[in-house]
């Protein structure tokens, strides 16, 4: 598809679709939220979270880098329409925004494992999950607004 000719309704459907996949996604990843609590230990669940976030930097970093989009047909489709809706460089000042975003996040998580004493911390599932529950909400609410608002090119 031409960068100049979007038809603003299959838009509008690939980012359906796209929310559809990340609601299945986090729907797994709160079921493996839930089970982690029950069954396995505090310092794997965490050690997982820092390879999440570390595979999510790796991409940040290989999008920026290269300019080519890591994920699904239609999350690379997205992709593409955004760049292309907001121009090159943009596009690239967001990406490096979400870059370094991620490896703050890599840091700060990196600091924490170096600095608690996991084997003796313990957590509750609802003082987990209540924080996890909302950021879903949220996003599904901003881009539900986003997709209702997307306009031609």
């Amino acid at each position: 598809m031409a960068e100049t000719q979007w038809n603003i309704e299959e838009v509008k459907r690939w980012k359906i679709k796209q929310l559809i996949q990340y609601n299945l996604g986090m729907l797994v990843l709160f079921a493996i939220l839930i089970y982690s609590f029950e069954f396995v230990q505090l310092y794997f669940l965490i050690g997982s979270f820092y390879m999440l976030v570390l595979i999510l930097a790796a991409i940040a970093l290989y999008n920026l880098k290269t300019g080519k989009f890591v994920g699904t047909k239609t999350g690379r489709r997205i992709q593409q329409y955004e760049k292309a809706r907001l121009g090159e460089k943009r596009w690239k000042r967001r990406k490096i925004i979400e870059a370094v975003f991620i490896i703050g996040l890599v840091i700060l998580v990196t600091a924490f494992i170096f600095t608690s004493d996991v084997d003796t911390s313990r957590i509750n599932f609802s003082s987990a999950a209540f924080p996890f529950i909302g950021a879903w909400l949220g996003y599904n609410i901003g881009e539900i607004v986003r997709t209702r608002n997307l306009t031609e090119l």
